[in-house]
């Protein structure tokens, strides 16, 4: 059973590994609501995803999701998260499923059983499969699981099979990329040239005079200047996805005064009570929006004031309420020690029957007779401790590690009752400790330095915004955002009421986060809404803790944004290239009158530098990051004045020194292992993205959530 509740911790991430949906669900009444004109989810290569069998399989992820984490609550952003997962997990199921079909691509159950049982199994089984005596795979441990499948529970069998899927899925993952990789051959021709690239170096003198000489006030951009630059970088203005860029203010839900004498007239109350209650850990527990920390702890957790009172303090002493952080704070001294952080020792367990060993059949007063004639016999001869808990001890791993503990510290719940044994013990020292596992005897080996410690009950609570607050300031939002339709409105009305207005430029689709509010997706819905126009002003948002009015300030198309759309963006650059452009000139005028690179550079009145450039890159230079211009150097003869130079960054003379030819090199070898293994990299990181990329992919989501 251990196995099985390995499988379960882990079974979500394997899952995720081998790219099948592993969790996710859809807030609030997902299931009920309907998007117009489509019961899809979305189409894959005109293969339609229907919004019922996507719920489905979002309402069994949701099942496992529950289980592997052992709780029913989820955040918003956990639910954004998972909701991802399982529209990315479909896609990929679709598209990869197209070409394993067409290839033919298949796991046989031969080939399973071999993955699970052969002599090479799969890494999920090496794994989970271990032997908890030796920490190492064994065969007998998969074995003797599949034999006791049948008589597990029916949630245990469809952890399996999900482990079982999960298997044959990687195996064909891996049968797919092996293909493609395996079709790949680097000519010898190729290796020459890439080394050559590389090693060959030219020396060269440089200028380039600094574009800052040229102020911005003299430059006059024209359309010519802008289309000219927009027709050199049209790449970097292909969107991939649709955006909105929103500016919205936000209306925080903070406590009044009303609530904060509300929550100071309560404190007083609890603290009358506090004060004569003969439990204080169970009333703080009780009370405390903080559990009560039953630890030892040192100086310098509490908060400060409380943190200074209590370690001057005795036992039994109580601290009336005082604000510190918007919360408040009341404590009781409990206990105060002088007890070390940490520990180390060892044990000889001795189990009897009902501590949950079956296989144990000796009674309690068994155990206790036998544990307490080992340490008076180990009393006598305390360096024979370890081979005795090899002999005798219970505990699975005691014949490794001769019962060592190693060093445990002080409020580790399952080392406490050796450590409440060890504070009456000095090192070398034994004592008979009852677990709930059976008798142990302890040995103190050694442990730390003893410090001052407290147990307090510290009771805590925060001041926080009554029902009637959150209605006020909805009511605030609701106003301003029924007062201010347009953008003019809006922005008046913000800077009349102290409001912060923010921007959130680049909004997809599919986002929840928008520019620090974590939890947003009604605000990007809406502005992705079909009837919601640039300039138009959002109703309030709930915003966990704060309500929120937004403006659509712009809608960006997928496909080539056109030029006067993004100007603005592009002004600073344009304004460099135009600086370039007359730099340029400026240059060619000093060039007709010395063709000396030093005369040049001190004409230019700027450095000349040396540097040495390679064809592949890893230049340090200035003109190491231009790309054309190297280019064109190695083309270019020594002892050859080029320029100037028009580059992306700035405009040059460049010189060419001295050049250091590449050494003679016939095998390759080293250089072919490492271009296959940075493509096998690149196969794995980027074939599916590129599969993804040519598939005609219709997401319909909006429409459902």
């Amino acid at each position: 059973m251990a196995i099985i509740g390995n499988i379960r911790k882990h079974s979500g991430l394997v899952v995720i590994i081998v790219g099948v949906a592993i969790a996710a669900f859809v807030i609030g009444d997902f299931s009920k609501k309907t998007a117009r004109n489509t019961n899809d989810i979305g189409t894959v290569n005109g293969e339609s995803i229907p919004y019922a069998e996507f719920n489905a399989k979002v309402e069994k992820n949701l099942e496992l999701q529950k289980e592997n984490s052992g709780s029913d609550k989820i955040t918003d952003q956990e639910t954004y998260q998972l909701r991802q997962s399982t529209w990315t997990s479909t896609v990929k199921e679709l598209l990869m499923g197209e070409e394993f079909d067409e290839l033919g691509l298949t796991v046989s159950p031969e080939e399973l059983f071999d993955q699970v049982q052969g002599k090479q199994p799969h890494r999920f089984i090496l794994q989970y499969f271990k032997d908890p005596k030796t920490g190492q795979y064994s065969p007998s441990v998969v074995l003797n699981y599949l034999k006791n499948l049948d008589k597990m529970e029916p949630k245990a069998k469809n952890q399996w099979l999900q482990f079982e899927k999960a298997i044959k899925d990687d195996r064909r993952d891996s049968k797919f990329n092996t293909l493609i990789t395996k079709g790949y051959y680097v000519p010898k021709a190729f290796l020459k040239r890439d080394f050559i690239n590389q090693s060959k170096a030219l020396k060269v003198l440089s200028v380039a005079p600094a574009l800052t000489s040229i102020s911005d006030s003299s430059i006059k951009l024209t359309d010519t200047d802008y289309q000219k630059f927009y027709d050199k970088n049209k790449n970097y203005f292909f969107m991939e996805d649709a955006s909105r860029e929103l500016d919205y203010v936000l209306f925080e839900v903070k406590p009044s005064d009303i609530d904060r004498k509300k929550t100071a007239s309560d404190v007083a109350m609890l603290f009358r009570d506090f004060q004569t209650s003969l439990d204080a850990m169970t009333f703080t527990n009780a009370n405390s929006d903080v559990k009560a920390d039953t630890m030892f702890v040192k100086k310098g957790t509490f908060p400060s004031q409380l943190d200074t009172l209590l370690f001057a303090a005795k036992p039994g002493a109580v601290f009336p309420p005082f604000e510190f952080n918007n919360s408040w704070y009341m404590a009781k001294l409990i206990d105060m020690q002088d007890r070390p952080d940490s520990m180390k020792g060892s044990q000889i367990l001795l189990a009897f029957a009902g501590t949950g060993n079956e296989n144990i059949k000796r009674t309690k007063a068994e155990a206790k007779s036998k544990i307490d004639s080992l340490m008076a016999a180990l009393k006598k001869s305390p360096q024979s401790f370890a081979e005795a808990a090899k002999k005798y001890s219970d505990y699975p791993s005691a014949k490794d590690d001769g019962g060592d503990l190693k060093w445990f510290k002080d409020g580790n719940p399952n080392f406490d009752p050796f450590f409440k044994a060890g504070l009456e013990l000095k090192p070398n020292e034994m004592k008979v400790v009852e677990t709930r596992i059976g008798y142990s005897l302890f040995l103190l080996t050694e442990k730390s330095a003893p410090v001052k410690k407290v147990k307090a009950a510290v009771i805590t609570r925060a001041i926080v915004p009554s029902n009637q607050t959150f209605q006020d300031t909805y009511m605030k939002a609701s106003t301003f955002a029924g007062q201010n339709k347009t953008t003019d409105a809006f922005e008046k009305a913000a800077v009349a009421q102290g409001l912060q207005k923010r921007s959130a430029p680049n909004i997809r689709e599919m986002d929840n986060y928008v520019m620090g509010l974590p939890s947003a997706r009604e605000m990007v819905r809406w502005a992705y809404a079909e009837n919601t126009k640039v300039g138009e002003v959002s109703p309030v948002f709930d915003l966990t803790g704060k309500y929120g009015i937004a403006v659509l300030k712009a809608i960006s198309s997928k496909g080539q944004q056109p030029l006067n759309d993004i100007k603005p963006r592009i002004e600073s650059s344009v304004k460099s290239l135009k600086k370039i452009d007359l730099m340029v000139e400026k240059m060619k005028k000093e060039l007709a009158t010395t063709k000396d690179i030093t005369a040049l550079a001190n004409k230019l009145n700027t450095k000349l530098d040396t540097s040495m450039v390679t064809f592949s890159g890893n230049n340090r230079s200035n003109i190491g990051r231009e790309a054309e211009i190297v280019g064109q150097l190695f083309t270019s003869k020594k002892a050859e004045l080029l320029g100037p130079l028009a580059g992306n960054y700035g405009a040059y003379f460049v010189y060419i020194s001295d050049v250091t030819e590449a050494p003679a090199k016939d095998d390759f070898s080293y250089e072919k292992m490492i271009q296959t293994q940075q493509f096998n990299q690149r196969v794995s990181g980027n074939m599916y993205p590129a599969l993804e990329k040519t598939a005609k992919i219709t997401d319909n989501r909006l429409k459902f959530y």
